[in-house]
């Protein structure tokens, strides 16, 4: 049952960009079965769980939370909780489900404010009637959040033409682990004044504060967009087709390599297809759909020019592949990275340990930026041991298991900083305790 309402204490004022929390604001505090069952993080089961309705009473929820010494694990759509190590505790989940509204938007100046809770589908429906976008494309748009995209760092097929969140950001609201509100950026393009925070937060993982609010530049929603889907017999006829486009002077916004299994989703029969999206003026889609149709090895490819709602339906399925949840028992998923040069040796370990280890994988990789997914499945534990050491190239791993021997590797450089970093933030330990790196 929800506890009685319960009020912050007063907060003393702080300086510089942390502003003082608001006193006397009441929230709930939910301890029944049904909600913490619904924010299980990663098999653990929280103590308690609020959802915040605003950004002060996500103050007043940390201040409380900061008194008591509990844990907390920041929670938005759900969808990348499989990400990482379970945590070693978990006395409060607050959930950022309620916080789904636009602060502000400027579309004369291409710029928005959104709350942290609103998802990556509300967003672009919201900007699709303004004639404008930001050009991500998680998986599962619908549930996926924006204080969650900033997290975890995700991506979508269009980062190789756009790039990540951390790209098109140019502000932040967030709440420290005291409970002080602290803001970064604001709502214009150029901004270089100050710390650059909003790439810190960028892929922390919800360990160094709760992000409530974002600023993003936007851009105008292109006239026209179409793809081609490229069939081949093999990795390397693929790769010779990435190599060929990345040299040309085409410029597609997306280039993705996928395996047998994607290609039958999206209606292909061959060992790989090469998808290559655009978008543009009409004459520039035009060009580039018909110098792409040239690169294939056959005539066959101009029956797979996909435009408009086709063109749509085609990355929806392809962004979901790299869907985090659900995750069945056994279900294995890793987002790795290298450079694009090296995809093939990545591509070729990966087949050498399907076979030696086994999980049957499922492979798509963003070619043209080198950051790849495969996800496999009926793995025991020992097997996803195996999976995580065959591929130093991981960097992001989702499971169900929580025995595994390692969910992260080590840092290549820059641990120490890191640490430093978790401490000055969070020298208690008490934001998602253990789930990442640090």
């Amino acid at each position: 049952m929800p506890s009685a309402p319960t009020k912050s204490p007063p907060c003393p004022a702080a300086h510089g960009s942390r502003s003082a929390v608001m006193t006397d604001v009441l929230f709930t505090i939910l301890t029944d079965a049904a909600t913490r069952s619904a924010h299980m993080v990663h098999g653990v089961l929280p103590a308690r769980v609020v959802i915040p309705t605003s950004q002060a009473v996500v103050g007043a929820v940390m201040q409380q939370a900061a008194q008591q010494g509990w844990t907390v694990v920041p929670w938005g759509g759900g969808t990348h909780q499989h990400i990482g190590a379970p945590p070693t505790q978990v006395d409060l989940v607050v959930s950022t489900a309620a916080l789904t509204g636009v602060l502000q938007h400027e579309p004369n100046d291409l710029t928005i404010s959104v709350e942290a809770g609103m998802t990556a589908g509300a967003l672009r429906a919201y900007l699709a009637t303004h004639g404008q976008m930001i050009p991500i494309d998680p998986a599962l748009p619908d549930q996926t959040t924006i204080g969650g995209m900033l997290a975890t760092a995700c991506d979508g097929p269009r980062r190789a033409q756009y790039g990540l969140l951390r790209d098109m950001i140019i502000g932040i609201h967030v709440i420290e682990v005291n409970g002080q509100p602290s803001r970064a950026g604001g709502m214009v393009v150029k901004n270089v004044s100050g710390f650059d925070m909003m790439k810190l937060y960028h892929g922390s993982y919800g360990t160094l504060a709760l992000i409530t609010a974002a600023n993003f530049k936007l851009i105008p929603i292109p006239p026209a967009r179409g793809s081609v889907l490229i069939g081949c017999a093999d990795t390397s006829a693929a790769l010779r087709i990435v190599d060929t486009l990345s040299q040309s002077q085409l410029t597609p916004v997306a280039c993705e390599l996928l395996d047998a299994t994607i290609a039958r989703t999206v209606g292909i029969d061959a060992p790989w297809v090469v998808a290559i999206g655009c978008e543009g003026p009409e004459p520039a889609v035009e060009r580039h759909l018909r110098d792409a149709v040239a690169l294939a090895p056959s005539t066959d490819a101009r029956s797979m020019v996909r435009r408009l709602e086709a063109h749509d339906a085609l990355w929806r399925t392809i962004a979901d592949a790299s869907a985090a949840t659900p995750l069945a028992d056994g279900e294995l998923l890793l987002r790795w990275a290298t450079i694009p040069a090296f995809v093939g040796a990545v591509l070729t370990r990966i087949a050498a340990t399907g076979l030696q280890v086994g999980g049957a994988p499922v492979v798509h990789v963003r070619a043209s930026v080198g950051c790849g997914y495969v996800r496999l499945t009926g793995l025991s534990t020992a097997q996803q041991d195996a999976w995580i050491a065959a591929l130093p190239e991981v960097i992001a791993v989702a499971t169900t298991d929580n025995a595994l021997a390692h969910y992260w590797h080590a840092p290549a450089g820059g641990a120490d900083v890191m640490h430093r970093i978790k401490a000055e933030f969070d020298p208690q330990e008490r934001l998602n305790p253990g789930r990442f790196v640090v």
